[in-house]
């Protein structure tokens, strides 16, 4: 059985899913909400850096929000960085 959270993309929320991570969570989806929240590729980022198997995920990316091309770059460099570990919500 798999068990993951989701959370709002605030600063220090990597910190929470590093935790997750170490409790056996699965995966961690951050909500895309840039008029509340920080942006949601630099929490999955920071958050890609200090974990190593939890899945990551947008939940969900609202595409009338984001250009279609800088979106897909963000997507990419998420996936370099944790490979495989990137989930698309949209």
């Amino acid at each position: 059985m798999d068990f993951g959270i989701a959370l709002p993309t605030a600063a220090d929320n990597y910190k929470i899913v590093a935790r997750a991570e170490e409790l056996g969570f699965s995966h961690a989806w951050f909500y895309d909400t840039q008029m509340l929240n920080s942006e949601l590729f630099a929490i999955m980022g920071a958050t890609a850096m200090v974990t190593k198997k939890i899945r990551l995920g947008t939940g969900v990316m609202i595409p009338s929000n984001r250009i279609a091309p800088v979106a897909a770059s963000g997507l990419a460099t998420l996936n370099a960085m944790a490979p495989g570990r990137i989930d698309w919500g949209l």
